[in-house]
């Protein structure tokens, strides 16, 4: 019930749904279904994501794909046995959790030689809902976020069977995070002992306050009256609930790649995506009372814990604004692809990403008169691997089949674990189809089942007291979560 819990309204920004970290892996229908591979493949106009070297060899003058990706994700919580439970564990409590990134890319080639193209997705981003009453509901009860990358690129072709392509990422995003301010059930048991205490307090230091004895019986009276409500009133709803909105400005980073290929069957790609910072500069916060009963008694707690010198048991968050820095990490990527003859195609991808850049996460308040400290809350995440495989075979003039899967490495360890980021390694199972209704047309399909490379992943997350560090509470249990995922795009060649 102290602004210890500051420490993970942002925290919810991290959030991933279908790939590790905060990343998305559905940035085109046509290779969701094979894996997610590309960086050696020429995709025509989508290989502005992939590798934008490879727009250079597209067959048509004008390329255009456009695709919607809806990701159902489902993770389960259970805590973990303890003395208090009777060595028993808790029920299973379930999120529910959607997110629809879209693409949408325009490639011309005006010359043997040379491609422009633009491109539009959302790398990174998620949404995860968890009841309102959770056993974890102090730590997070909803969110939403995104961010928007716009890619202006080009492509140069160095000889016939080299290229090489750059664009500007251009992004920004925003998030909305809301959860309780105190442990559910809990929170009512600490705030009845704390009015009570109060009571005690006051009629031992009131007159050193500087309180009258008839200030001090009234105050008391306050204070008693404010236990017994808290203390008769141990439902599951939230006493006082906080929802964080802001918007992170643009910030421009860079996409690079190279294709060689080798011959008519073999090509080698490699893609350089670089790190943009992410800046919340203004933030806003609101706070949502359970009852106008408990809004007049915090009230009244906040007034006697000021006026004896002390923290506010809630604090005015939504007073004021505040910022924080985000960094979207640094990712290279290898590829091969293999053409054994002109119906079969295979790819290999394998990801570096520099997720070691997210050591820590520090929200500082706007208004110094708010009297709110910055909060810096230790992430450690490290680099991370991804491997992809996928194949497609071109059945008929009118229809492409594909099948791939991958394996995507968790950066957070075990005890940094927590259900704004319920983090595990990630194996993913992709099918496809693509149908050529027309002549310059395609109808491209998908469908992925993302599990854990594990049954469950046992994990905990410590929460420190604010300002002085101290260690409050670990909040352990086993996560279970899986996903399923489709995609649908249409593309266009002229």
């Amino acid at each position: 019930m102290k602004k210890s819990f500051l420490l993970i309204w942002l925290i919810g920004y991290c959030t991933g749904a279908a790939a590790e970290g905060y990343q998305v892996n559905n940035m085109s229908a046509r290779q969701s279904g094979m894996g997610h591979v590309g960086a050696a493949m020429q995709l025509g106009c989508e290989s502005i994501f992939f590798n934008p070297a490879a727009t250079a060899f597209q067959q048509s003058h004008f390329d255009l794909s456009a695709g919607l990706t809806g990701i159902a994700s489902n993770c389960r919580f259970q805590t973990l046995p303890t003395v208090e439970n009777g060595y028993q564990p808790g029920p299973v409590e379930k999120s529910h959790n959607f997110a629809t990134p879209l693409h949408i890319y325009f490639s011309y080639k005006p010359s043997d030689r040379w491609a422009v193209g633009l491109g539009f997705y959302t790398p990174d981003g998620s949404s995860v809902e968890w009841d309102d009453n959770w056993s974890g509901a102090h730590l997070v009860q909803k969110i939403s976020l995104a961010a928007y990358t716009f890619q202006p690129t080009v492509s140069f072709k160095i000889c016939d069977r080299l290229s090489i392509g750059a664009g500007l990422t251009i992004t920004w995003g925003n998030f909305d995070l809301s959860r309780s301010m105190l442990p559910i059930g809990g929170g009512n048991r600490s705030l009845a002992a704390g009015f009570t205490q109060l009571e005690g307090l006051l009629g031992m230091a009131g007159g050193q306050l500087g309180l009258s004895p008839e200030q001090i019986a009234a105050y008391q009276t306050q204070a008693q009256a404010g236990a017994n409500y808290f203390a008769n009133n141990l439902t599951d709803a939230p006493i006082v609930a906080a929802r964080l909105k802001g918007s992170a400005g643009v910030e421009i980073g860079l996409n690079a790649g190279a294709l060689f290929q080798i011959n008519d069957a073999w090509s080698i790609g490699m893609t350089w995506r670089s790190r943009v910072d992410m800046k919340v500069g203004a933030g806003h916060a609101t706070l949502d009372y359970g009852s106008p009963e408990a809004q007049q008694y915090l009230a009244f707690l906040n007034q006697a814990m000021t006026m004896a010198g002390r923290d506010a048991v809630i604090p005015g968050i939504d007073r004021g604004t505040f910022h924080a820095e985000l960094p979207l990490p640094t990712s290279v990527t290898w590829g091969v692809s293999f053409r054994p003859t002109p119906e079969w195609e295979f790819g290999v991808d394998l990801q570096w990403v520099g997720w070691s850049a997210y050591k820590s996460l520090t929200v500082a308040f706007n208004e110094p008169e708010s009297g709110l400290e910055p909060i810096y809350s230790v992430k450690n995440y490290s680099n991370t691997l991804a491997f992809r495989f996928g194949g497609e075979y071109r059945a008929c003039r009118f229809a492409t089949v594909r099948a791939g899967m991958y394996v995507d490495e968790s950066p957070v360890s075990s005890d940094y674990l927590n259900p704004e980021t319920p983090s595990m390694t990630k194996v993913s199972y992709t099918f496809g189809l693509t149908l050529r209704p027309a002549k310059r047309m395609t109808l491209d399909l998908a469908y992925c089942f993302i599990s854990a490379a594990d049954p469950e992943r046992t994990g905990s997350y410590p929460i420190y007291s604010y300002p002085d560090g101290r260690l409050t509470e670990v909040f352990s249990g086993n996560y279970k979560l899986h996903a399923n995922v489709f995609s649908v795009g249409v593309g266009f060649h002229f």
